[in-house]
């Protein structure tokens, strides 16, 4: 099937090719050669084909897609260290992203296997053009490439929404600050504080010799995107600093996950009252006690900003609890589950393979193994 930006493209093949034929029609009735009058058309046919359909092709499979500008890819062949950089960065941020979102999205704990990565779409000639999606149920078949693990199909829906919100929020970053029209984009506050963290990130520095980052998602259809620079960093850096506008203050419990100490950010899950998750926003003077208070079940107060339906998603902390720091680990319990871990893993492509003899007698030996550990 087709999607929205090629068909774009092919429409506007069509109108050109549509002119070709009048033009040759014209031609014939005035006595000129028809052949010669189709040299411009098809050099603009061609221009178009070159320039827009590759991207448009690329746009359509991704999440989101990174045009990165600047003397850094001004060659026709960028260097293979600018192009590693720019995608890891980009990985980066974007995965940030999808585990925050999934741990936003619901109360469950969620496995995050080492060897998922992002899908690279493609890149296009030129400027760094760069496209990513998020795996899913029509990836978990590719070799090498499974999908997020225990994540439903709602949940799924959200990371990709974020993920195309961080192109979406980039129209409404201006030199003077960011308009209220983000909240349209995106209404839950922590999704946006999420997005807006992620693209302060992703904004250009202009140290790595690149000063213009577009970000581009498919539901855009040909609208042209605003391109981030160092004003806009600054922007959105300022913005990372004062997120929160206050519809009320409260006190929360809640278990610690996904901690961000560069953007002194973390998240509080499975919290009462069906508030469910919380995006947790801490100042300096916490450094050093967020750096130990990962899987910690905490109390935190201040002021917080509700989504519409009044639940509140993202607090600005003014005070912090620990009620009960996590069970650590003995040197015993972690080489179990190293032992346990390798036993299992040679299993996990059995399953995944297909092949329903061979799954059964996979899943029996996991059965067999965990039986085991519970026997001890």
């Amino acid at each position: 099937m087709m999607g929205a930006w090629t068909e774009t493209v092919e429409a506007k093949a069509r109108i050109i090719h549509g002119q070709i034929s009048a033009a040759r029609a014209l031609a014939g009735r005035i006595g000129e050669d028809p052949n010669k009058v189709d040299g411009p058309y098809l050099d603009l046919l061609g221009k178009l084909y070159r320039d827009e359909y590759l991207f448009a092709q690329l746009v359509d499979g991704s999440d989101l897609v990174a045009r990165f500008e600047g003397p850094a890819v001004h060659a026709k062949v960028p260097t293979i260290a600018i192009v590693a950089s720019m995608c890891t960065a980009l990985r980066k941020h974007v995965q940030e992203v999808v585990k925050s979102i999934v741990g936003l999205s619901t109360d469950e704990p969620v496995r995050w296997p080492a060897e998922l990565d992002l899908q690279l779409s493609g890149m296009a000639p030129g400027s760094l053009v760069v496209g990513v999606c998020i795996p899913g149920d029509e990836s978990a078949s590719l070799e090498h490439q499974p999908m997020l693990p225990e994540v439903s199909r709602p949940v799924l829906e959200a990371v990709k929404e974020a993920v195309r919100s961080i192109a979406a929020i980039t129209r409404h970053v201006h030199d003077d600050g960011i308009d209220d029209g983000i909240d349209e984009d995106c209404p839950d506050p922590a999704v946006r504080d999420t997005v807006v963290v992620a693209a302060s990130k992703l904004a250009p520095s202009g140290r790595a010799g690149i000063d213009r980052l577009s970000l581009y998602e498919p539901d855009a259809t040909g609208r042209e995107a605003t391109p981030l620079t160092r004003k806009s960093r600054k922007v959105l850096k300022n913005a990372v600093r004062q997120p929160v506008r206050v519809t009320g203050s409260g006190r929360f419990r809640g278990v610690v996950r996904a901690i961000d100490l560069d953007a002194r950010r973390f998240e509080i899950r499975r919290v009462d009252n069906e508030v469910g998750a919380i995006r947790c926003i801490f100042g300096s003077d916490r450094d050093a006690m967020a750096k130990e208070i990962l899987d910690a079940e905490v109390i935190v107060a201040g002021e917080y900003e509700a989504q519409p339906d009044q639940r509140p998603r993202l607090i600005q902390i003014s005070s912090l609890e620990v009620v009960e720091r996590p069970t650590q680990l003995s040197i015993d319990d972690v080489e179990e589950q190293r032992r346990l871990q390798a036993q299992v893993a040679p299993l996990i492509g059995s399953i995944r393979g297909g092949d329903p003899t061979r799954a059964e007698e996979a899943s029996q030996r996991v059965r067999n193994i965990i039986a085991e550990k519970h026997a001890r």
